[in-house]
């Protein structure tokens, strides 16, 4: 298997999987955030909402991801959920104020997540702040 392989990764990982998502969620400075069909937030690591300025998830669980973005960058997210859930990987860059309301840029890749069978069931979108440092 290459590195660049991934159907055999969790072959790869056997009991590790586990072990393996929790310290890549723990030692990322991402923010990771699992979408469903609906486009609704399911999860967001520790350091993404750390990254976000948020500091309870349920003030995110529940919500629409694009819905939590300025209205000007709401249909690039919609478009590039909608590519995700057709089984594309995608990447763009926007710009969406923390929480708290400071300004960052942030590069996402949105990658399909499918199941057993093939089909794409939910989307991983994973942010990182590109902001310059002034």
């Amino acid at each position: 298997m290459s590195v660049a392989e991934d159907t055999d990764v969790f072959e790869v990982l056997g009991d590790d999987a586990p072990g393996f998502t929790l310290a890549y969620l723990r030692g990322s400075s991402d923010c990771v955030k699992l979408l469903n069909a609906a486009g609704r937030i399911t999860f967001m690591s520790e350091n993404g909402l750390c990254a976000m300025e948020i500091g309870d998830p349920a003030d995110v669980v529940g919500k629409t991801w694009w819905s939590m973005w300025p209205d000007a960058q709401q249909s690039i997210l919609k478009s590039n959920f909608d590519r995700g859930m057709a089984g594309e990987i995608c990447h763009f860059q926007g710009s969406c104020p923390t929480a708290e309301g400071n300004e960052r840029e942030w590069d996402v890749t949105i990658s399909p997540i499918r199941n057993d069978d093939g089909a794409v069931t939910s989307v991983l979108a994973v942010s990182r702040d590109v902001t310059p440092v002034s």
